[in-house]
């Protein structure tokens, strides 16, 4: 066996508890290189705290530094597919409104699951990754733009609401923590925070490493999903 690869989702319990475990017995195996379940923005620029998620994983990452098999994290910025769903709250399809927080002039890095994928086996196949972080990105848009991919791709129109700066959804996220009863609560607002204010941008982006991947666009993800 030469690398393992989790793709795991949950809490503490699964990506601290269970990672390790993992790693445990990847160990007694003889594994070299393994990569973690992080697929996701720039959480190794987060500081504990900016978002509940990430914490596990950069907790889970400390148990790492001290083991025989290599760990390479790959970090791909924000899921278009999650991006879409209406429980994201930040396109609503049937009210034809594209919600943001911020200027919208922050670049952030945008992929698909497919294109993750095809990256993660790349790699799994590439030991020079051992030891470091891989940032790919499918594009890089700022929220502006990708309202208008959204528009393009998808041949609808979409008014655009800016719900705040960067400051007031900081303060959103802190008023729902105090009163909070779940982390799902004020997650999502975490995750939004690190990528509009640019804390959570991924650099450098390093696609060239893999040139026979093509990687879907945000424009061409909506003309598939709405079509």
């Amino acid at each position: 066996m030469d690398v393992v690869v989790s793709a795991v989702q949950g809490g503490a319990e699964v990506i601290i508890d269970g990672q390790v475990n993992l790693l445990r017995a990847a160990e007694k195996a003889g594994v070299p290189r393994w990569i973690p379940s992080d697929f996701s923005l720039g959480i190794d620029r987060l500081d504990y705290g900016d978002n509940d998620f990430a914490d596990l994983r950069k907790k889970a990452a400390e148990a790492y530094r001290s083991s025989t098999v290599a760990p390479t994290s790959v970090l791909i910025g924000a899921f278009l597919e999650v991006l879409n769903e209406p429980w994201y709250n930040w396109v609503d399809w049937e009210s034809g409104t594209f919600s943001y927080w911020g200027d919208g002039d922050q670049p952030v890095d945008f992929s698909t699951y497919s294109d993750t994928a095809e990256w993660t086996a790349e790699v799994a196949l590439d030991p020079s990754t051992a030891g470091r972080t891989v940032r790919v990105a499918g594009d890089v848009l700022t929220l502006k733009e990708l309202h208008q991919a959204m528009e393009r791709g998808s041949g609808r129109r979409l008014e655009a609401r800016r719900l705040g700066s960067t400051d007031d959804l900081r303060a959103e996220i802190e008023r729902r923590k105090a009163v909070a009863t779940d982390t799902f609560e004020y997650l999502l607002l975490q995750y939004n925070w690190a990528m509009v204010s640019g804390k959570g941008k991924l650099d450098p982006l390093e696609n060239h490493r893999y040139p026979g991947i093509k990687p879907t666009s945000a424009e061409e993800y909506f003309r598939q999903a709405m079509s």
